[in-house]
């Protein structure tokens, strides 16, 4: 019989190609949105969801994770564990909607926009149930249904936004397509639960057990809501304190940015189960996977961090156009963040596999303090580019935390790192000023064509990249961790 963790591998094929297969749509959909609707509409749709998301900590509180702990731990207390979760939810659901409607009149926002906010907050509490479910289904090391339902969400996004954008540009009844998805995402859900794994829907309110599911929820609920807080403080304060203009090129500026993040998390996602293998059974192994894994996130972090640089004006102008000009510095600034980001997944996913997740959550909460006091500081000067400054400082701190927590448990090649990072420097140099040189004079495209092909060849030339690196990376993502990757 299969491992739990050789299972969760096998899986992350469906996660892994579902997750870039979302991105592209969504990432092709907001484009197109953006050019619709223009920067001040954008601006309001985007912080509407981002403004109800920030919410969605406390509706969860945690739960979710738990759910996929436990029911991978023990599964005959599933019925029990999410009959009391649904339970918990909706008296979370309740309370957090007024407090959501209650904060956005404190805060002083247009009757439109808390109608927007209202809508969006019944959206995020749908996908909060749904979240759930999917969280039993992992729990049975089962991806293959989550995938399906984000590929089939996002599709009915894009559909039905696109036929609403042909009839109005009024980002509240955009809103609809998502709350159709969304719906249609949760039944989806349910019904695999119901008729799939046997399991009621039904929710229970037995206050012992709640106390102990919200005393265990604790611990993941704390990181999520620092998590949450750092991601989207940033469009909160700019509402409050800049344009609704700027808001709009920061929203730009941050889709495209964060387009990139499924290639860390596919690749997090699949090291994962191999970090907890090889932390208990072969920790020689886990040092080598560990150094490994970061120099191939940096490998594809930063060409694409000085491609995005290079070509951010031309890019923006032509998808985009004129109106969202003020983006293009923004970009600029926060692409810089990308390995960053990119570095992050692997320490976080080491450190909460080597069992120091209060470690790795204490880093989060000193990263969310430091964010909001980096945005309250540089946005009332730059506006929508101090909040992306703020967010590449925030997240170079957090990475620079995670690494430091990571030595005591494990041995950075530091030497080795050094030079790979110099050498990858080095390379991506050489493709930026090929594209900048290059760009004027001929098709954007070919640029972008020959810019790839100077940076592979730089890469293989320095000696960076080699055939076994090329067999390792595939072995991330294909083999079982005790295989020896």
């Amino acid at each position: 019989m299969k491992s739990p963790e050789n299972k969760i591998v096998k899986n992350t094929g469906y996660f892994t190609g579902a997750l870039v297969l979302q991105k592209i749509v969504s990432f092709i959909y907001f484009s197109y949105l953006a050019t619709k609707l223009g920067a001040e509409n954008t601006a309001s749709y985007f912080f509407a969801l981002s403004f109800s998301t920030i919410f969605s900590v406390f509706v969860d509180f945690g739960l979710a994770s738990l759910m996929n702990r436990e029911i991978a731990k023990n599964q005959e207390s599933d019925q029990k564990l999410l009959s009391n979760s649904i339970g918990i939810k909706l008296l979370s659901s309740t309370i957090v909607f007024f407090v959501i409607i209650l904060t956005s009149k404190i805060l002083g926002y247009s009757q439109y926009l808390i109608k927007m906010i209202v809508l969006s907050s019944f959206i995020m509490i749908l996908d909060n149930f749904t979240s759930l479910f999917f969280s039993i289904i992992r729990g049975k090391h089962n991806l293959k249904y989550e995938s399906i339902g984000s590929i089939a969400f996002q599709l009915i996004v894009a559909c039905l936004g696109y036929i609403t954008l042909k009839i109005t540009k009024d980002p509240f009844t955009l809103l609809f397509a998502i709350l159709c998805a969304s719906s249609i995402n949760l039944i989806y859900s349910s019904i695999i639960i119901k008729f799939k794994y046997k399991l009621s829907v039904v929710p229970k309110f037995d206050k012992n057990f709640i106390k102990i599911l919200i005393i265990s929820a604790l611990p993941f609920a704390i990181s999520a809501i620092f998590t949450r807080i750092s991601g989207s403080i940033d469009s909160i304060i700019l509402s409050k304190m800049s344009t609704q203009m700027s808001l709009g090129y920061y929203a730009l500026a941050y889709k495209i940015t964060f387009a990139f993040q499924f290639i860390p998390m596919a690749f997090s996602a699949s090291l994962y189960p191999a970090f907890t293998h090889f932390y208990n059974y072969e920790k020689e192994k886990l040092y080598n996977i560990f150094n490994k894994s970061m120099k191939y996130l940096l490998l594809i972090s930063m060409p694409i961090s000085f491609g995005i640089i290079a070509i951010a004006y031309p890019i923006t102008i032509k998808i985009y156009g004129q109106s969202f000009i003020g983006s293009v510095l923004t970009l600029q600034i926060l692409i810089i963040n990308l390995p960053f980001i990119f570095l992050t997944f692997p320490t976080g996913a080491f450190l909460n596999a080597c069992n120091l997740q209060k470690i790795h959550t204490r880093n989060i909460g000193i990263t969310m303090i430091i964010s909001i006091v980096l945005n309250l500081i540089l946005i009332p000067i730059y506006a929508q580019n101090g909040a992306a400054i703020a967010s590449v400082l925030s997240s170079a701190i957090y990475l620079i935390l995670n690494i430091n927590s990571s030595i005591k448990k494990i041995e950075y090649k530091s030497k080795e790192l050094i030079i790979n990072f110099i050498k990858i420097f080095i390379s991506c140099l050489i493709m930026y000023f090929i594209v900048i040189f290059i760009n004027p004079k001929i098709n954007l495209l070919i640029s972008i064509i020959l810019g790839i092909i100077s940076y592979t060849l730089s890469i293989f030339l320095l000696k960076i990249l080699q055939k076994n690196d090329i067999q390792m990376i595939i072995n991330i993502f294909r083999k079982k961790p005790e295989s020896g990757l």
